[in-house]
């Protein structure tokens, strides 16, 4: 089969997260693999999978400026987005892609590392899923199942507001946030900052973006419309995404401290940083034993539903290292989770932060 090429053009931010993830429930294995383009009208705030709203983004803030945050299923960290990017995601049925998410960012980021570098920007592919120009990020991407699909996302970046990126995190205090956005700056690049004069514009760069995934995919893109179906798949999950359940994650707020709740209860937060992210534990503990718990972070996880059933099995387990290891392990074992291992969540799991005053 061809590779279908569906340009949506520019269309507004909840469209267009709905577009892939729409176009990726309606898949089966006799559609055709798909490729969409798209760019917001409007910017916004979009939270990696596994995260929780309320600790990695100033929704307050989000609220009065106008910006709206919508969760999406692929993994990975918060974002400000706007039409200074262009978005793509490759839509390929399950039983055509890798089985291991190393060897699908391989495969799917060799189009887009082309594409940069025929533009004159020298940029690699440095894994497990980044594409950098000398030492500097240009982009992120992502990759997850959605139903019978594997989907890889990622953008052409031709410019980014590094201002409203810090403003809508949460972070501890105002010095932290200078700190980010002398860092960002500093690791964080765009095509046009790249280029200067010489950046294309966005149709000669998108352009440039096809004819690499057809070169390193090594196939035909046809230009096609969408059908009923995922019109339909689509419109559903712009209703799915905008709902506040879809959002916020169920379970314990996460606090910062040990805070006691009940009697023999306290609820504890713990951060770690793996290779593969960030790791947050929010822990409610009742007399030594986990009664309940909620994990979040911008790491990636397939299938992204084992999390909740890890979240579930540690529940009822002893309160310690080797209690939590052991649950831990057995499920890290039924998942692919790049540069995230057992011990790494045991030690978000575990950590001691300071009591309330």
């Amino acid at each position: 089969m061809t590779i279908r090429l569906l340009d949506f053009g520019q269309v507004e931010s909840l469209r267009s997260l709905a577009i892939f993830h729409g176009v990726g429930y309606a898949m089966r294995q006799n559609t055709p693999d798909t490729i969409t383009i798209t760019r917001p009208l409007d910017p916004f705030v979009s939270i990696g999978h596994h995260q929780d709203a309320k600790s990695e983004v100033d929704l307050a803030f989000c609220d009065e400026a106008g910006v709206p945050v919508y969760r999406r299923e692929i993994g990975g960290g918060a974002v400000y987005l706007d039409e200074g990017q262009t978005f793509w995601h490759t839509i390929f049925h399950q039983s055509r892609v890798p089985s291991k998410l190393m060897n699908v960012y391989t495969k799917f980021l060799a189009g887009p590392v082309l594409a940069l570098n025929r533009m004159g920007i020298p940029a690699v592919h440095r894994p497990v899923n980044d594409i950098q120009v000398e030492g500097r990020k240009i982009g992120g991407t992502g990759a997850a199942t959605v139903g019978e699909s594997m989907i890889v996302a990622g953008s052409l970046m031709f410019d980014f507001n590094y201002e409203l990126m810090v403003r809508v995190l949460n972070v501890p205090s105002e010095k932290f946030r200078d700190k980010m956005y002398s860092t960002m700056r500093e690791y964080l690049t765009t095509i046009n900052r790249q280029l200067g004069d010489d950046a294309p514009t966005r149709d000669q760069g998108v352009r440039v973006l096809l004819e690499c995934f057809s070169e390193t995919l090594e196939d035909e893109l046809v230009v096609d419309e969408p059908r009923p179906d995922e019109l339909v798949a689509i419109e559903q999950q712009e209703e799915r995404i905008a709902t506040p359940e879809w959002l916020h994650l169920d379970g314990l707020p996460p606090s910062g401290t040990i805070t006691k709740i009940a009697e023999g209860v306290d609820v504890r937060e713990g951060v770690h940083k793996a290779p593969g992210g960030l790791v947050r534990a929010s822990v409610a503990v009742r007399d030594g034993v986990i009664d309940g718990i909620v994990l979040s972070g911008d790491f990636f996880m397939e299938p992204a539903e084992e999390l909740a059933r890890l979240q579930d099995s540690l529940v009822g387990i002893a309160y310690d290292d080797d209690s939590v290891l052991g649950v831990v392990k057995a499920h890290m074992a039924t998942v692919d989770a790049p540069g995230l291992d057992a011990t790494d969540i045991t030690t978000a799991v575990m950590a001691e932060p300071q009591a309330m005053a």
